[in-house]
């Protein structure tokens, strides 16, 4: 303070405070009000046209985002703007999906970037953009996905020791909060294949799986509410923030751990993930840790939240485990135990999830996109340059395409497959425009092969092991509705008892 009233006049500092003050506040209100600027001659919803600061319009899409995205297209619009809780956002009727999907000027890459306000602040490196992104695709496609035969075994081993150890074996009914109980039983399992079998047991790494993503998400939470201008500053005061930076230091130190274990160890294991991300890296930039925490947070809460769905469902159509668990038996009396291919033949078991992930997808909108540069599509509705847009998932219940579409029917694609030539179709691990939970074309989720078998794998010992239902009283949870994301009801309390 001194070194400012050496070379400031006293008599000036506090004015000239004040006015830098006044000019960064300016400042930080113009800059967020640019941003929050509607798109031009583009219908809006829920939100005004002309007003540069109406906050409220994000709060009537966080809290009505379902009715809002269904009045946008009932007055007739195929293309609308709504409030996101990053900016307007264009919301694409289904119709576009597959030009969407195909369009090479629409990048997902972009779109998460411009959407999240991470910048280069530290505990935020699972999240951003960086080289890391292109390896671990890189490693999801050519090494996890290609290796599933070998883990399958591995894995059905370690969901016996698991679900002993969360659900142990009631005589009696007992309680449990499933959704609550899921993420760290799928963070294990996951882990088994990302770090190996000492660190899948680590509880401090399986905290830190579970919480980094939930942790995230309050952070960006934080930041949204202070303007662009001011995040740099701000986020290191932001205790959600600094939870992150500490998560991020424990996980360095357990990663560093295992790798200068693995130096020492002189007996054959099997490969994982931690491996492949030095062999596919070749040469490229990479941070393992950053890295081991970007495949936790793509893969546990994802498939966390569908395998809850599917008790969900389960536990309200009971009538679903008898056939189940004859699929199961049935195919692991003829195979001897889990292999890849026999959660293949598991038709009924992947038409289950399948109708589980219909009606429960990841959100109300799906195929998240960039446009690079103005873009025309088929009947001439414009996309400007610069614009993040979505396409609406509500075909997916649509009763044109789907017979009875509100109501869960486990046969549904189960039926689909016993048509001539559509055997092979109508797959869990499939997308088409009529459906779309993982996304589509060639941005679709690429952990979807890992993720549906770590799924099939732990609900048919779920199945065969335990009898489950709601307690009396109890009907299907609706999903919550946080903005356009859907989630599980993480209150709701499922009934075990031992078979």
């Amino acid at each position: 303070m001194r070194l400012f009233t050496e070379i400031i006049p006293p008599a000036y500092f506090l004015p000239g405070f004040c006015l830098t003050v006044a000019v960064l506040v300016l400042l930080s209100c113009v800059q967020n009000a640019i941003h929050n600027l509607p798109y031009y001659r583009i219908p809006a919803v829920g939100m005004s046209r002309w007003s540069l600061f109406d906050r409220q319009a994000n709060v009537r899409f966080m809290a009505s985002a379902r009715a809002l995205i269904r009045e946008g297209f009932e007055q007739g619009h195929t293309m609308f703007q709504a409030m996101f809780p990053h900016g307007p956002m264009l919301v694409l009727h289904p119709k576009y999906v597959d030009e969407v999907r195909r369009h090479p000027s629409l990048s997902l890459e972009e779109a998460v970037k411009e959407s999240l306000p991470v910048g280069d602040y530290p505990g935020f490196e699972a999240f951003r953009g960086t080289e890391n992104h292109h390896i671990l695709l890189d490693v999801i496609n050519q090494k996890i996905t290609r290796n599933l035969k070998q883990y399958t075994i591995p894995l059905a081993r370690e969901t016996e020791l698991t679900l002993d150890e969360h659900f142990g074996q009631p005589q009696e009914w007992k309680s449990y909060c499933f959704a609550s109980e899921v993420p760290y039983i799928v963070a294990r399992l996951s882990t088994l294949v990302f770090l190996g079998e000492q660190v899948c047991r680590d509880t401090e790494w399986l905290d830190i799986s579970v919480n980094y993503t939930l942790d995230i998400f309050g952070a960006i939470t934080a930041l949204r509410r202070w303007p662009p201008i001011l995040r740099p500053v701000v986020h290191w005061f932001l205790e959600p923030a600094q939870k992150l930076r500490k998560r991020v230091q424990v996980a360095r130190r357990i990663v560093q751990r295992e790798m200068r274990r693995r130096q020492h160890e002189h007996k054959p294991r099997q490969p994982d993930a931690l491996d492949w991300l030095h062999e596919v890296a070749g040469g490229r930039h990479l941070d393992v840790t950053t890295a081991q925490i970007g495949l936790t947070l793509v893969t546990i809460h994802t498939t966390s939240n569908l395998l809850t769905n599917v008790i969900y469902d389960l536990a309200a159509n009971p009538q679903y485990l008898p056939p189940l668990r004859e699929e199961i038996q049935s195919v692991l009396e003829t195979d001897g135990t889990f292999h890849k291919t026999s959660l293949t033949k598991m038709k009924l078991l992947d038409s289950v999830v399948k109708e589980s992930q219909r009606l429960n997808p990841p959100g109300l909108t799906s195929l998240h996109r960039y446009a690079m540069e103005e873009i025309t599509l088929s009947d001439a509705t414009v996309i400007p340059k610069g614009a993040s847009l979505v396409v609406s998932a509500h075909t997916m219940q649509d009763e044109s395409i789907y017979l009875n579409a509100h109501t869960y029917d486990g046969y549904r694609f189960y039926r689909k497959r016993q048509e001539p030539g559509h055997e092979n179709k109508h797959q869990l691990v499939m997308t088409s425009a009529e459906h779309y939970g993982f996304g589509h074309g060639v941005r679709a989720c690429p952990g979807r092969f890992f993720a549906t078998n770590e799924i099939k794998i732990l609900l048919a010992h779920i199945i065969l092991k335990y009898d489950i239902r709601f307690p009396d009283g109890q009907s299907r949870p609706a999903n919550w509705e946080i903005g356009q994301d859907l989630v599980c009801d993480q209150t709701v309390q499922v009934l075990f008892r031992a078979r």
